[in-house]
Parts: C-alpha cells; sequence; structure tokens
C-alpha cells in the first residue's frame, strides 16, 4: 500500500501539542524524558513514535530494512495493560502484524520491516546480546539506575549513528532520584559523555483534550503529596522516600 506519509502520520498519530513537541526533541536529542503527571498521553506517545522511528527515520531516509526498537516496562502484567492490550486497536492491519509469541509488532516488507519488541524489565540481563535503535521506558523511575545503564549498552544499530533512548514516568518510585538528577536538575557524574544530550518535557494532564474532567478531579482528590506528583508534575514532593501513602500498603501486604 503506497501512501503519502506525512498526512497519514499526522491523522494516525493523532498527537496533541506536547506530543509534537516531543516528536521534535527527539529529533535533537538522544535521551528525551517525557515525564510529570499522570494522564497527559506519555504512555500513548511511547506506543505510536516507534512507527514513525521505524518507518520514516530507518527506512524512509536511511533505507535500513529489519531495525528494532524496543518498548519496556517494568514487569509483564504492566506491559500487558498498558501496551499490548491496545495493539489490535490501535495498529492497522495492513500495517504489519502483531505476534502474540513473540511479543512483537513486525511491519510489513513495504514498510521496511522494522519491529517493535514489547519486553519488561524484570532481569535486564535477559537483553544481553540484544540490539535496538530506539529504547522506550515506560515508568522508568519504577527502575533502578543499573537498569538504565545496562539499557543504554544495548542502545546501537548498524547505519544509525545516532540512536534513541526515550522514557516517560511520574515522580516516586525506587528511581525517582537518580532520574530526577539526570534529566531534571542535570546533575552528571564525570564520566557523562552525552549530557548534552538529556532534555525533559514537562507533562500536565491539561496536555491531554481527551482526558475526562471527572480524572482531574480524582487527581485533586488525592493526598498531598500524590496530588502534587500526578497531578501537578512535582519533582520536589520527597527526596530519596516512597510515598508515606504506599509505605503502608506495602507494610500491609508483605506478610503474604
Amino acid at each position: 500500500m503506497k501512501i503519502e506519509w506525512n498526512n497519514w502520520w499526522a491523522k494516525w498519530s493523532n498527537f496533541q501539542p506536547k506530543q509534537k513537541e516531543t516528536e521534535e526533541a527527539i529529533n535533537k536529542y538522544d535521551y528525551v524524558f517525557y515525564g510529570g503527571s499522570a494522564g497527559p498521553g506519555k504512555s500513548y506517545f511511547l506506543r505510536k513514535f516507534p512507527i514513525r522511528f521505524l518507518v520514516y527515520d530507518c527506512w524512509h531516509k536511511l533505507g535500513l530494512r529489519g531495525v528494532r526498537a524496543g518498548l519496556f516496562c517494568e514487569d509483564y502484567p504492566a506491559l500487558h495493560d498498558r501496551h499490548l492490550s491496545r495493539i489490535p486497536y490501535e495498529f492497522p492491519d495492513w500495517l504489519g502484524k502483531y505476534s502474540g509469541q513473540q511479543h512483537e509488532f513486525i511491519l510489513h516488507p513495504e514498510f521496511g520491516g522494522g519491529v517493535i519488541a514489547f519486553r519488561n524489565l524484570d532481569d535486564p540481563s535477559k537483553y544481553l546480546s540484544s540490539e535496538f535503535a530506539l529504547i522506550e521506558v515506560d515508568e522508568l523511575t519504577k527502575n533502578p539506575k543499573e537498569t538504565f545503564d545496562f539499557l543504554r549498552l544495548r542502545k546501537r544499530w548498524p547505519g544509525i549513528e545516532r540512536t534513541k533512548f526515550i522514557a516517560a514516568s511520574n515522580p516516586g518510585g525506587i528511581g525517582h532520584d537518580w532520574v530526577k538528577q539526570l534529566w531534571i536538575l542535570k546533575n552528571f557524574p564525570e564520566e557523562e559523555a552525552e549530557s548534552e544530550q538529556f532534555h525533559f518535557i514537562k507533562a500536565l494532564p491539561q496536555d491531554n483534550k481527551y482526558l475526562p474532567e471527572s480524572y482531574y478531579k480524582t487527581l485533586s482528590a488525592l493526598p498531598e503529596k500524590l496530588r502534587k506528583a500526578y497531578r501537578d508534575g512535582n519533582w520536589d514532593v520527597f527526596e530519596g522516600q516512597y510515598f508515606s501513602e504506599w509505605d503502608v500498603i506495602n507494610i500491609q501486604l508483605s506478610p503474604l
């Protein structure tokens, strides 16, 4: 099927202004973090952007076929709920085919045959021999810094000089501090050789015109720390600890 790329992409991606800003930032920076509140469409962006990268950047511009992109979540249930369950409704059959056994969406040859591999991070060492031209992590703050360091080793592809790392997340979780240091505060270790490539784009509920007003009211009704984090995208809510509201839940469930 022959398509007029720009018109098709604009209609199919249906990106809103903040998502378009993130897309444009990826053209310039190699480590883009799209983070902040709940509900601005972060996961949607991560799911759709690899199509543009594989079809336009890799195949149309560079003539590369079979390029692989990886979309990672912290575990399989999260991967299924956030992304795999949406593929049948968002990815047309004429564009590619989804392999449930491999958890991969494979573009048809006429679109370059690229692959979006949906993976979990329960054991990052599983990907020791893998290569990805694009790596995306949904909810990056649910992972330790070591996971990010390991994934950087897998970010490479023959013929592509500037491979990409994209992440999205809310404040909080075990990775809050290190994510904040790198993308929010720009506080890099001495050995960081790509500091100029890190770019942060703040996401807020107001960025998503499709978000129901009732959900914004729900965010506003949360306890103060959670409200500031998930409604306001505030990265200064806490330092070096979990939310107290979650600590209680963890303690209650730990004997099980």
